[in-house]
């Protein structure tokens, strides 16, 4: 060995057993014996907790949730694409167009305007007048030649001379009874002209007004009509607002309503757990009382006033293989000492 090798040294203590004890340490080292023989004995209970049901349940919340989407967001962004659509509709909507209501051009009192307003029965009166005329005429005459007859001047100049004035007379008179039925059925034709005319200008002017009454009744409720349709419009954007926020509340409850079950259910399992951990305990406990009470046996043996029969102390190198042989030769020797 070297300069520097190491040496262990033991101090080897004898004991002697006494009689009297050999009894209970055959016992004890037998019950060991068969203690370390028993074969392996596995746990057959549960060792984890079943899920409960309301885990299930709560799982199956959680499922559905993820699963059916949001359906009052979808509906609420349909209706604001809706309102979107709506809204642009409106803002390209033309305007109301009035039309200009066409009057009549105005009439003039011309040579056909005179014909059409005359009275066609006109100069059928005057032709009465003007026979009545020469009717008067010839009374008239007849009158004469017989004065002229009963002054003996029948055929004179005289005679001539009251003929031709009479016939002047009628001449005149037939003159004056066609002019002035010419002169009054032209009046009343300008005057039926004239009415007429202020008629149909009343009537033009009435259906101008009915026509702007109209076109500004149906431009009022155009406007009305867009805006109902704005504010049906709004109030869907409105409507849409609120139902996404009640779609995300009544999400927002059925989440809160599955963490409540999921929390209640694994306060369940806990429960359920522990007793299952307290049963294996309990069976580990089992499995471990015959060996605690081989060592309660062997810890009481120890304790007994054995008195030592001799030191013996060497000095060896140092040897780990050797000492852990020295040590279980020890151990046999100590059970073949109590053996024997």
């Amino acid at each position: 060995m070297g300069k520097g090798s190491q040496h262990t040294t033991s101090t080897v203590t004898q004991q002697d057993i006494p009689e009297e004890f050999f009894p209970y340490m055959e016992r004890m080292l037998a019950r060991g014996e068969a203690q370390s023989l028993e074969p392996y004995t596995p746990y057959t209970g549960q060792r984890l907790a079943d899920q409960t049901s309301d885990t299930l349940a709560s799982q199956q919340m959680v499922r559905n949730l993820a699963t059916q989407g949001t359906p009052a967001l979808d509906m609420a962004t349909g209706l604001t694409a809706q309102g979107a659509l709506g809204s642009q509709a409106y803002a390209g909507a033309p305007g109301y167009e009035f039309s200009q209501y066409q009057f009549d051009p105005t009439q003039v009192f011309t040579g056909d305007a005179v014909a059409q307003y005359m009275n066609p029965y006109m100069q059928n009166v005057v032709d009465i007048q003007k026979k009545q005329a020469a009717s008067d005429y010839m009374i008239a005459q007849n009158q004469r030649n017989a004065q002229a007859l009963g002054a003996g001047a029948f055929g004179g100049s005289r005679q001539a001379v009251q003929e031709a004035m009479a016939e002047r007379d009628l001449l005149n008179r037939t003159n004056q009874i066609q002019s002035e039925g010419l002169a009054n059925a032209y009046t009343d034709a300008q005057r039926m002209f004239g009415e007429d005319r202020a008629a149909q200008f009343a009537r033009e002017q009435a259906q101008a007004g009915e026509l702007g009454r109209m076109q500004a009744g149906q431009s009022g409720e155009n406007i009305a009509r867009d805006q109902l349709g704005l504010s049906a419009l709004a109030q869907s954007g409105t409507m849409a607002q609120q139902l996404a926020s009640l779609g995300e509340q009544g999400r927002a409850n059925e989440i809160q309503n599955a963490q409540l079950l999921e929390t209640m259910a694994r306060s369940n399992e806990a429960r359920d757990q522990a007793q299952l951990d307290m049963a294996y305990q309990d069976f580990l406990r089992q499995q471990q009382y015959p060996m605690e009470q081989l060592q309660q046996l062997a810890a009481m043996i120890h304790g007994l006033p054995i008195q030592p029969a001799g030191t013996t102390t060497t000095s060896t190198p140092y040897n780990p293989a050797a000492q852990a042989l020295g040590m279980g030769i020890s151990a046999l020797g100590l059970y073949n000492a109590m053996a024997g």
